[in-house]
């Protein structure tokens, strides 16, 4: 694959164009047969908690690794499909590589950690979480963190309407009080992606499994919860 020209690094690369995914599915494909033994490193203990890995970045929901240059170096960056809520879509090098085989070893090494993840954890993970059912969409829920947050959020005086009140909120940022979906889930910024899965444990810990367009929408909630996200 030819490096972009420098003179077009001022924009940001786009995962989601149709040439950018087509190379980047293509370079998959050739990266596969060049995995290296990482049964030593990968992380056998990841949960959705963890800030730097998850059990859910196995080799199967790779869609592509995006190759691009910037003006700090080269980046190698996995893209993922069908995540969950919440878990970052994509992954890559730290920080820039000084060339462009560089770059392709750091996404060889990301490759086989997500082989190694793929028969490591995925099955234990499954059968351990617990789902939260918002509108359209289920959101996996740590049910061993739930104890502890119950705790420190009784402590800070959180209450069950607090909790609703910040999932109306996040409602009407996703999808416009429309009920939440997959696709629009998809369509947001990462940030929004962790609130989301963060409000959803908040609200299990209070003792809710769901949220619907029957609990109401941001309307309802806004003049006792002006800013439920802070």
């Amino acid at each position: 694959m030819a490096p972009f020209e420098l003179g077009t690094l001022i924009m940001a690369y786009d995962y989601g164009s149709r040439p950018n995914r087509r190379r980047a599915a293509a370079l998959l494909e050739t990266l596969k047969g060049k995995l290296i033994d990482a049964s030593k490193a990968v992380e056998r203990s990841a949960t959705m908690q963890a800030a730097t890995s998850s059990p859910h970045w196995r080799l199967s929901n790779v869609a592509g690794v995006h190759l691009y240059e910037t003006a700090s170096g080269w980046n190698a960056d996995i893209a993922f499909e069908d995540l969950p809520v919440g878990v970052p879509t994509v992954i890559g090098n730290a920080v820039p590589c000084t060339s462009r085989q560089d770059a392709l070893q750091s996404a060889i090494r990301n490759l086989s950690l997500c082989a190694e993840r793929e028969k490591a954890v995925m099955a234990n993970f499954d059968t351990v979480m617990r789902w939260f059912v918002f509108d359209d969409i289920e959101v996996p829920v740590d049910p061993d963190y739930l104890p502890g947050i119950a705790a420190k959020l009784a402590d800070e005086g959180h209450t069950y309407e607090d909790a609703l009140g910040r999932l109306a909120y996040l409602r009407h940022v996703i999808s416009g009080d429309e009920p939440v979906t997959k696709e629009a889930v998809e369509a947001v910024d990462d940030e929004t992606r962790e609130r989301l899965a963060i409000d959803c444990e908040i609200a299990m810990a209070l003792g809710r499994t769901q949220f619907s367009m029957a609990d109401g929408v941001w309307a309802d909630y806004a003049s006792a919860s002006p800013n439920p996200m802070h």
